[in-house]
């Protein structure tokens, strides 16, 4: 490193770290647990009773299908002897094609189910996320942290801000 780069870098260096102390002493940070203010929120208990009806929709429309590939199977089993090879191969195909329709349908079901929670998840997180906001610039927060990711390791020294978010929702 040259003079002039070395003497460059040092006042950088020294300007940052006297700036430092200073930007340090104006951030103001604040942490809350979102999935629990998500559990709090009025409207979840509906939610998910509309997500377990949905479920159980599904799955009595699956178990149904799981019925009739086991009666298609048993009856192919007790005629097995008295079939023709052509009646054998009618009987294996509509099994398999019926092993498929069961794996679509759970699949669909299962993409069904996720699609429903984003759905009634969508509009309780734009609803906490604008109260995380409003109370974060009423208060002066320059960083809010959620600590229900796992991405933060020490928040001793923020202020939580559950209480407040709960009262700008209107939840006790």
């Amino acid at each position: 490193m040259n003079t002039k780069t070395m003497k460059h870098f040092l006042l950088t260096t020294a300007l940052v770290l006297g700036l430092a102390p200073a930007v340090l002493a104006q951030t103001k940070l604040g942490h809350i647990d979102r999935q629990r203010l998500l559990l709090t929120l009025p409207e979840r208990p509906d939610a998910e009773k509309k997500m377990q009806d949905f479920a159980k929709t599904l799955d009595t429309r699956l178990k149904a299908m799981g019925e009739e590939y086991q009666a298609k199977v048993a009856d192919a089993q007790s005629r097995a002897e008295t079939m023709t090879q052509t009646e054998k191969e009618m009987a294996v195909r509509e099994i398999n094609e019926l092993e498929q329709r069961i794996d679509s349908a759970r699949e669909k079901a299962q993409e069904d189910i996720s699609k429903m929670e984003e759905e009634l998840l969508k509009p309780m997180i734009e609803r906490t996320s604008q109260a995380i906001k409003d109370v974060a610039n009423e208060k002066g927060f320059t960083y809010i942290f959620d600590v229900s990711t796992g991405t933060i390791l020490f928040y001793d020294k923020g202020e939580d801000i559950m209480p407040l978010v709960k009262a700008k929702l209107g939840i006790q």
